[in-house]
């Protein structure tokens, strides 16, 4: 199956003129349709607060309530995809700080015009001699007004699933990252396949629904791009209308904030070095434990055997390692994390049999 055709709806030279049309056919209500609700961790603690110094008019027209926003951002470069009217954006300043710097790129120029109206006000209520920001009117799909590496963190808020081509999407983000960087961000995604004749419907993508992928063809397309291995971070329920249930009949939806490191030091199934992490405690939002993805934390100060792709945050000079050590070199391979079940299950020859009870023969093929 052609993974990246199913959920292509516009070519290179159509994509500003499909965000276009989805920004027309979405309501008045610019929350109508957010994905991202109010749930305690949905806005990062150290971000709860910085909200108070964000215009209103910025916040009102923003399309979502939550904010997917990774940790240890300070001197950062970060690019917020889609980031609409530019709330994130103006999060995101804060917290990378004067020596950092944001990108907010924005099809649509209306939401774009609110970000703007109020740049210079914001550098000023945040106490900035000069922005670190720089708003751009452009499309994920194309950003080749940013050079290769740019970005040490790539953020959007529920805005992947607008995407009319989700793997020139997805390509763009890893080709801006750099080496050891991180795609941070929030999204719907579905247990099956939308039906294409939905999903082509604008109105349904309008709803932030009808595009949102099957997980697992998200993780096909992120892996055969280079992100060996995406994970899932914080995964909740989707709320729908009873309106909205009914155009998508057996689906289930659930929005998750994904983490997928830009690194050549993981791989696509979890091996073992023999490595250990130990996370010292010292993140705001995290005294007790780091939270790597929905099923894995790493108790403060407690070391904990990992796989190559969770040891990657302590190597290769990826930000995560102000916080997090990594014991062992990688001279050693020791296999599957969790022991490979096919190997080590495999029956002797002796006494074996095919289908026919005859034995089997030895064979390559």
């Amino acid at each position: 199956m052609d993974y990246h055709a199913y959920y292509r709806k516009a070519e290179a030279g159509g994509y500003q003129e499909y965000y276009d049309a989805i920004a027309k056919a979405q309501g008045i209500d610019p929350q109508a349709t957010a994905r991202t609700r109010n749930a305690e961790d949905a806005v990062p603690g150290e971000a709860k607060d910085k909200l108070f110094n964000v215009a209103a008019e910025i916040k009102n027209t923003f399309h979502e309530f939550g904010a997917p926003l990774p940790p240890l951002l300070e001197g950062c470069t970060v690019v917020d995809l889609c980031c609409g009217s530019g709330r994130d954006t103006y999060l995101a300043a804060q917290l990378v700080g004067p020596a950092g710097k944001v990108v907010g790129v924005e099809p649509n120029a209306e939401r774009l015009a609110i970000a703007q109206k109020y740049l210079d006000k914001e550098m000023k209520q945040f106490g900035y001699g000069q922005p670190n920001v720089e708003l751009v009117r452009g499309v994920p799909e194309d950003l080749s007004f940013l050079a290769d590496g740019t970005a040490d963190v790539v953020i959007s808020n529920c805005t992947f699933n607008l995407s009319p081509d989700k793997a020139a999407y997805v390509a763009e983000v890893k080709r801006v990252l750099k080496p050891q960087g991180e795609w941070y961000f929030t999204d719907v995604f579905t247990d099956r396949r939308i039906p294409q004749e939905t999903s082509d419907k604008i109105e349904n993508v309008a709803l932030r629904l009808g595009g949102a992928l099957f997980v697992e063809d998200f993780r096909r397309i992120a892996q055969g791009l280079g992100f060996h291995d995406p994970r899932y971070v914080v995964t909740r329920k989707t709320p729908l209308t009873d309106a909205e249930a009914s155009l998508f009949p057996g689906i289930a939806f659930a929005t998750v904030t994904c983490r997928l490191l830009n690194s050549e030091l993981t791989s696509d199934h979890c091996e073992d070095y023999g490595e250990e992490v130990v996370y010292d405690g010292t993140l705001p939002d995290y005294p007790d434990f780091f939270l790597f993805d929905k099923d894995i934390k790493f108790p403060a100060g407690k070391p904990c055997h990992v796989c190559d792709n969770v040891s990657v945050l302590g190597l290769g000079g990826c930000r995560y390692a102000k916080v997090i050590t990594v014991k062992g070199d990688r001279s050693a391979h020791f296999g599957d994390i969790h022991g490979d079940h096919i190997i080590k299950t495999a029956a002797d020859w002796e006494g074996v049999v095919d289908e026919d009870d005859q034995p089997v023969m030895v064979s390559c093929c």
